[in-house]
């Protein structure tokens, strides 16, 4: 089938069809953006549900007690990679909360980062660290969380 320099119905079905598939791809891009706004929110609200959990169950053990000295747990911090995924994982004792990862350069590469997270003993929370041209995974990460004052630098796994 040809089309003749002439033929304007058919031009203007073309130029019909390209408007749609841009109007298409417009409402696409868009839908992805709130995709990815909207997971992001979930994220943080099971993080703050994960935290308000740790609380609740740390109250409940103060309380049980019943005021006898508790003996302080500790927190240890394991990082294994699996692809571009990370892992970070209390081996420790004690309840981590307000636990995030921090680092520089790490803004730029890194998607899903915890923030504000609670991790319990053998628990733990997953991100993403994608490097590029521009941005390389940094060497090393630094975790902070309540009750520490200095960030303890893990190094991240090689690929």
């Amino acid at each position: 089938m040809t089309i003749d320099w002439g033929d304007v119905p058919a031009w203007a079905a073309i130029g019909l069809s390209f408007a749609f598939s841009l109007a298409a791809l417009v409402v696409s891009l868009r839908g992805l953006k709130w995709q990815k706004v909207s997971a992001e929110a979930t994220l943080k609200a099971a993080n703050a549900t994960e935290k308000a959990t740790a609380l609740a169950e740390l109250a409940n053990t103060l309380r049980t007690e019943n005021g006898a000295s508790r003996q302080q747990g500790h927190v240890e911090w394991d990082l294994a990679r699996h692809k571009d995924r990370f892992v970070l994982r209390n081996r420790g004792s004690a309840i981590a909360t307000g636990v995030a990862v921090q680092g520089d350069g790490i803004d730029k590469v890194v998607m899903h980062r915890p923030e504000n997270a609670a991790i319990r003993p053998g628990a733990s929370v997953s991100f993403y660290m994608v490097g590029s041209l521009a941005h390389s995974v940094p060497d090393e990460i630094e975790v902070v969380w309540d009750g520490h004052p200095d960030p303890t630098v893990l190094p991240v796994p090689p690929r």
